[in-house]
């Protein structure tokens, strides 16, 4: 038993195991970046077909940074760098109190309170992702306070790329207003201990749908969603939700305008599909026996929102970092 446990410590204090432990997890990093996370299952149907999203599904390819592999390889690599610093400890004490050797033990144990900080912020935090319509309030975890998007804007270049947008959010409690601030990409609102950053932005609107037998129905669209006339079963697929569209040397570019948002929609079914063509708001399209209509449309701003208790012990792993790199610079050897 004691040869066995003696194994087991040599192993995970192995530098190579270490190093092993890391290109995995960088391996499996880069497969959570080439791969979108925790996105909607039409998602994953739109880019890889039903039988891989069911292998990625199965395998929790689409969850990487809470599938059980991921944890397994963080917990190996929490033990070899414990195993690791603890080793090197025992033999500074041991030794004639070199400070240079301290300056790589304290580097080295940098890295381990790092990740101690990283997987407390991950068990003992929060991250989610919501959207906010304009003029609406989302409720913050916990249910103390909400937060209302007054406005949002974007900016886009001659070619239709964004190059800014901002959301100006008001924090309420019990319907007062208690803060107020215009949130970018890098710059988000924080409040009793969430942050509120800026992720994404877009539509939703209102698809108006008459079928032959003078049926109206009205269903929720926005970019990417397929819209069904449940009374046939007729699908369109809304394949673009623009808030304004102009034509410039025969492109199409983008210009944020919700008032005269268009869509572009593709209907199909089991056998075929066909381009209907764009929508502009308010104005009725005749595709077959179907009149189309985007009713409205309505801006909305998607946070990210997040708690991360474990931001501070972060830092000091840092503040090691910084002195452990101090003193082997500027220690005599």
């Amino acid at each position: 038993m004691k040869k066995l446990l003696s194994r087991t410590w040599d192993l995970f204090s192995s530098n190579i195991f270490a190093v092993v432990l890391i290109a995995l997890l960088a391996a499996v990093s880069l497969l959570g970046t080439v791969i979108p996370q925790k996105e909607a299952s039409e998602t994953y149907f739109r880019l890889y077909g039903e039988v891989f999203y069911r292998l990625f599904s199965s395998l929790g390819l689409t969850n990487l940074y809470a599938s059980p592999f991921f944890y397994i390889i963080l917990a190996l690599l929490g033990l070899s760098l414990f195993a690791c610093s603890y080793n090197r400890l025992m033999t500074l004490l041991k030794g004639k109190g070199d400070i240079y050797r301290w300056g790589s033990f304290f580097s080295h144990l940098s890295v381990l309170i790092i990740y101690l900080g990283a997987v407390y912020g991950n068990l003992a935090g929060f991250s989610g992702y919501d959207q906010i319509e304009k003029g609406k309030e989302l409720t913050a975890p916990g249910g103390i306070f909400s937060v209302r998007l007054n406005d949002f804007n974007a900016k886009f270049d001659a070619a239709g790329r964004p190059l800014t947008y901002t959301s100006d959010l008001s924090v309420m409690e019990n319907g007062q207003e208690v803060l107020r601030k215009t949130i970018s990409v890098n710059d988000p609102l924080a409040y009793n201990g969430l942050k509120f950053y800026q992720s994404s932005y877009g539509l939703n609107g209102i698809l108006e749908i008459t079928g032959h037998g003078g049926k109206t129905e009205r269903l929720p669209i926005y970019k990417g969603s397929c819209a069904t006339y449940t009374g046939t079963g007729q699908m369109f697929h809304i394949e673009e939700l623009f808030p304004d569209l102009h034509f410039l040397h025969g492109m199409a570019v983008a210009v944020y305008e919700p008032t005269k948002a268009v869509a572009f929609l593709i209907a199909h079914d089991d056998r075929s599909s066909e381009n209907v063509g764009w929508l502009a708001a308010g104005k009725p399209v005749r595709w077959g026996k179907y009149n189309l209509k985007l009713a409205s449309a309505v801006e909305y701003t998607g946070l990210q929102v997040k708690r991360d208790p474990g931001v501070r012990v972060v830092y000091l792993g840092f503040l090691f970092l910084t002195v452990g790199v101090g003193i082997m610079l500027y220690v005599k050897h």
